[in-house]
């Protein structure tokens, strides 16, 4: 698919279509007043190999037989586009926060789910966490083979977002002018956001992808973009498209709003937490500046970029000076380290005692559910 194929007609239907499969087995569930025994038979489930468990409602189990990889999925595409998580984790994890989350709050409407299903701004460690992880899954060694488990929680997942589609097209207050909740329109933007904003972020703190490891890498988030219940008909089907995707649904979507700027600041609290301090107080606003721009860091108030206190930050926790903190793409790179370094360590340690997180399917919209 071309660039001009993504058309304001085509993405203002998608922003009326949610996902049938996912939806009938979320709503039968419901019906049958079986959602808690569904997340309870559900929370074992973790490996792709994993037999199903026995009992559930016939949608569901229909929907874990359909929401699999597809028959296009490239094995050896696959296999290449996982490396960058060894070569570059503690860069990707910078990215993901400072970078795709951020784009993503910044596009308002979208964000209202979010905001109104408190998944982010209530326990939003725990959440950011979450997100972290599921990069992990999807791009760790065997992640999307038989002992993997990229593909299980990818699945619950996608029953997450028909769970919170359930409840929130159920709400008196929620606005149809901002389209059915968990739209096509802003699944594809979400997956655009991994396969898209990550390599692109990549290049904006110096790291020079080769084009057939960043075409690889956006392979596995079309593969998990199938799984996820993306229309195929915005699951691009390379990088150069999904840039034009990514742009077009950016270009339409991107506003200032409560929802997203409390989401922002939630991720702003995060990376001040785990890198305690005030010689690190500046690493959030600036490396969210310089990967997403001022554009959209204004839409979501993150405070200004101070690279002359990071360069004092970096140089104190890496032992890395610089003479001249212009030289923003070195500094920013150094700072991404460090942070994707604590996150799967202080960050893992203060919120979930060290332990992996596990994706859950909710039967409700808060963190007590």
């Amino acid at each position: 698919m071309t660039a001009p194929l993504w058309t304001d007609d085509l993405l203002d239907r998608m922003r009326g279509l949610g996902d049938p499969l996912a939806d009938a087995a979320i709503a039968e569930t419901y019906d049958l007043g079986q959602q808690d025994q569904v997340r309870q038979a559900l929370l074992g489930l973790e490996r792709n190999n994993d037999p199903l468990p026995t009992g559930l409602p016939p949608q569901v189990q229909r929907y874990f037989e359909e929401a699999a990889l597809p028959e296009w999925a490239d094995t050896t595409l696959m296999s290449r586009g996982r490396t960058l998580l060894g070569r570059y984790e503690n860069s990707l994890v910078s990215t993901l926060l400072c970078y795709s989350l951020v784009a993503c709050y910044s596009c308002g409407d979208g964000a209202q789910v979010l905001g109104m299903s408190q998944r982010l701004t209530s326990g939003v460690y725990r959440r950011l966490m979450e997100t972290s992880q599921f990069l992990v899954d999807v791009l760790d060694k065997d992640g999307l083979g038989a002992g993997g488990k990229g593909l299980r929680s990818a699945q619950k997942i996608r029953l997450l977002h028909a769970t919170m589609r359930y409840h929130l097209s159920q709400r008196k207050d929620w606005d149809s002018a901002w389209g059915i909740p968990v739209n096509q329109e802003d699944l594809a933007g979400t997956l655009m956001s991994f396969s898209v904003v990550i390599p692109r972020g990549l290049e904006r703190l110096g790291i020079d992808l080769a084009e057939e490891d960043r075409d690889a890498f956006f392979h596995i988030w079309r593969v998990i973009g199938h799984v996820l219940g993306v229309d195929a008909q915005l699951n691009a089907a390379g990088f150069d498209d999904g840039s034009a995707l990514s742009d077009t649904i950016l270009r339409r979507q991107q506003s200032t709003s409560e929802a997203g700027i409390a989401l922002t600041k939630g991720v702003l609290d995060f990376i001040r937490e785990i890198l305690p301090g005030p010689a690190l107080a500046g690493v959030g606003p600036t490396l969210i500046r310089h990967l997403a721009g001022d554009q959209t860091a204004d839409l979501v108030a993150v405070p200004p970029a101070d690279f002359s206190q990071l360069a004092v930050g970096v140089g104190s926790a890496l032992n890395f000076g610089y003479g001249e903190t212009s030289n923003t793409v070195p500094l920013a790179a150094k700072a991404a380290d460090e942070l994707g370094t604590v996150v799967f360590k202080a960050g893992l340690r203060l919120t979930n005692k060290g332990r992996r997180y596990n994706w859950e399917v909710p039967t409700g919209l808060t963190q007590a559910n």
